[in-house]
């Protein structure tokens, strides 16, 4: 008897808890009985949702001549589709949504039922997303034809840029530029690459990131894949000349395909590349793995049973992009929507860089497609030119003028609100201040930091915090200053010249504040705030006391020019003249040989030395000396409950935001939990009748104090 395959998937009810307990994927699909023949079958269960496409689906629809092994039943295996089946499909895609043939011929050779999808495209979903509408499919996928994503925003933490890596060459960290798209209607993403070397180096690291912080092996080994991943024709493009190549990828759920990859024993080289162009291999790997299911349960070794789970995947398929009338919105904007509100925002959580990432890329996508900046400048702030290829096109090769650049770009006042809208596309949030741009100016500027990729995410947490600190300093968002390409040595006798003529804060100290501030935050020289710190002022306002100051200015210029030389910043007294810090500690009482002196030592002198006291309380008068009117009081009151409101708002339209599994939205699946619901509500219904008594209160005071005739 051959294996019954429920018996190699059969969750219990503790393993559901335990899945749902440890945040792996669960799905609210019912494995169905699955039966096997005496023939080449895989692991696959069907949707149980019968008001599906594929629940209208009869059994004479069903073409028993596209499988290499007889007729299909609903719950069986798929057996490996013939190539006449898959090409009627890629037909149909190519009739249907005009996709090319290599992008048509991605999705028909992933697919398992080509005849169930030809069904379907006639009929795909709609899923509306800002300025358009995503078509797609619902359908089982072999898993060896579909990559992670090539611009998988969850491993940004840990990507090393080429501007970033100090001996200029790309080795196997260089990223993938990121993906893009033509306007208007369109089918397929496109992705330049320089060569397929650099494709697969891209991808291995991707994987082995993957696998080291998004694991899924027991899940997959276990169950399967158990949710929809979305995937998207990619078209990789090569600059050396050779021909493209179509795959499909997983814009979300890299994380389960890599895992498949694995169980299966195959490399992303196999997947974009090997298969790709050995349509015979792949079907060859296909029957191999799914053969095993044919044999007598007891006689499957435990590898067998984990790659039966983990042939196939459920998928849903982008097999269009349709945009509003007017609208400019492109595919890649639409998939970074979607990806972007699960990640970016609850339920499914990235990591701070991955999350800003993601609206970087949609910051500079906007920039280029608003005629704001060029699309080789786009690719020198994403940090994707080396120093030594950014100055062969004329920008700076050193780190701090490249991030000086992107700041006074992305917060030039013309450029803001482009920036707000691109955060919000990914975002879903309803505004965006200058506040919420500079951690995303701060982060682009840090890909060109070799130490982002580092393993240690205290140390590079600590840096992304204090840069992102300094440039909410005021003087730095007014964008009164811009680059100019000076020498330190000039810009620091502008500064000083400034300061002669009683400007303080001009445009010379901001660039050197911002060239010089650079080195002395990623060298750690200067920090965010901390308990311990000898002061507790913020550090914009310790930034601007450096740049108003010839101390702070001389010593902004000494770690631009030692920075740029590869030296570690310094303390310097007034006159440049270098600082002993153990002599300057035991001068204040620190012990130079305990850890905190080790790790903020530098940080402590910088804070003593340019100390900015906190501005003292006013002492509050007592009531009969109140000198602000009650009424002025009142007004200020009512507009906290305007403030309060508006925010209630903008977080209950957030909630709607978030997409569900079977439905558009998941809050209209799942509900709200009843007593807080109703809890809620209780405290709104009182807050509205409130109000409602202080409008009455209004009309009554306003009829009294109306003069009659």
């Amino acid at each position: 008897m051959s294996a019954n395959l429920m018996d190699l998937w059969r969750p219990t009810m503790q393993d559901a808890i335990n899945i749902a307990m440890d945040g792996v994927e669960t799905s609210s699909e019912s494995p169905t009985t699955v039966t096997v023949q005496e023939t080449v079958t895989a692991t696959v269960r069907t949707p149980s949702d019968a008001t599906s496409p594929a629940a209208e689906i009869g059994d004479d629809e069903i073409d028993v001549d596209d499988y290499e092994d007889g007729p299909v039943s609903t719950g069986e295996l798929p057996k490996v589709p013939k190539a006449a089946a898959t090409k009627r499909l890629a037909d149909a895609l190519m009739v249907q949504f005009g996709h090319p043939e290599g992008a048509a011929r991605a999705i028909a050779r992933a697919v398992t039922r080509p005849e169930d999808a030809r069904k379907r495209v006639q009929l795909p979903v709609e899923e509306r997303v800002p300025g358009g509408t995503v078509l797609t499919i619902s359908s089982w996928v072999w898993s060896p034809a579909v990559s992670t994503f090539p611009d998988n925003m969850r491993e940004a933490v840990r990507r090393k840029y080429p501007f970033a890596l100090v001996d200029e060459g790309s080795g196997d960290h260089t990223p993938l530029p990121p993906v893009h798209s033509d306007t208007g209607a369109t089918t397929e993403l496109t992705l330049a690459a320089a060569r397929r070397e650099a494709v697969v180096a891209s991808l291995n690291n991707s994987a082995t990131f993957l696998k080291n912080h998004n694991n899924y092996d027991d899940s997959v080994r276990t169950h399967g894949v158990l949710r929809e991943v979305l995937v998207v024709p990619v078209r990789f493009e090569h600059k050396d000349g050779s021909r493209p190549q179509w795959i499909l990828a997983a814009a979300d759920g890299s994380s389960r395909t890599a895992t498949t990859h694995r169980v299966l024993n195959i490399t992303p080289s196999d997947v974009v590349y090997g298969y790709n162009d050995d349509d015979h291999a792949f079907r060859t790997l296909l029957g191999r793995v799914a053969g095993a299911a044919a044999l007598p349960l007891e006689e499957l070794s435990e590898q067998q049973r984990q790659q039966l789970r983990s042939l196939v995947m459920p998928a849903k398929i982008i097999v269009g992009f349709r945009p509003d009338p007017g609208s400019t919105k492109t595919l890649a904007e639409a998939v970074r929507f979607i990806v972007g509100i699960t990640h970016v925002e609850p339920p499914t959580q990235w990591d701070t860089a991955s999350k800003l990432d993601a609206q970087a890329e949609a910051v500079l996508e906007d920039l280029f497609h608003r005629g704001r900046i060029s699309e080789e400048a786009a690719g020198y702030f994403a940090g994707l030119m080396s120093p030594s290829e950014a100055e062969q096109r004329l920008y700076s090769r050193y780190a701090d003028a490249r991030a000086a650049a992107i700041v006074s770009t992305l917060l030039a006042p013309k450029n803001r609100r482009v920036c707000s809208a691109a955060i919000r596309r990914v975002t879903a949030r309803a505004r965006i201040h200058v506040r919420d741009i500079v951690p995303v100016a701060a982060e682009l500027a840090l890909r060109g930091w070799p130490g982002r990729a580092d393993p240690s995410a205290t140390r590079v947490d600590g840096v992304r915090s204090a840069l992102q600190r300094m440039l909410l300093s005021s003087d730095i968002a007014r964008c009164d200053w811009s680059p100019t390409g000076r020498t330190p040595d000039v810009l620091l006798a502008a500064a000083l010249g400034e300061i002669n003529a009683q400007e303080t804060g001009g445009p010379a100290a901001v660039e050197l504040g911002m060239l010089g501030g650079w080195y002395l935050v990623v060298s750690g020289f200067m920090q965010r705030e901390l308990r311990d710190s000898p002061s507790k002022t913020a550090l914009n306002k310790v930034f601007d006391t450096l740049i108003r100051s010839e101390h702070g200015l001389r010593l902004l210029a000494d770690a631009l020019a030692r920075g740029r030389r590869g030296e570690r910043p310094r303390a310097i007294n007034e006159d440049g003249v270098p600082v002993d810090l153990h002599h300057y500690a035991e001068s204040v009482g620190l012990d130079p040989q305990r850890p905190y002196f080790a790790n903020h030592g530098e940080d402590d002198w910088l804070r003593r030395t340019f100390m900015v006291e906190p501005r003292p309380e006013p002492e509050k008068p007592l009531d009969e000396e109140q000198t602000v009117p009650p009424e002025t009081q009142l007004e200020g009151a009512k507009g906290a409950v305007g403030l309060v409101v508006s925010r209630l708002e903008d977080a209950l339209r957030a909630v709607t935001f978030i997409e569900g599994y079977a439905r558009p939205r998941l809050i209209d699946e799942v509900g709200w939990r009843t007593e807080e619901a109703e809890s809620l509500a209780g405290r709104l219904e009182e807050a509205a009748r409130t109000l409602h008594r202080y409008g009455w209160l209004f009309e009554e005071t306003r009829e009294v104090s109306e003069p009659t005739d």
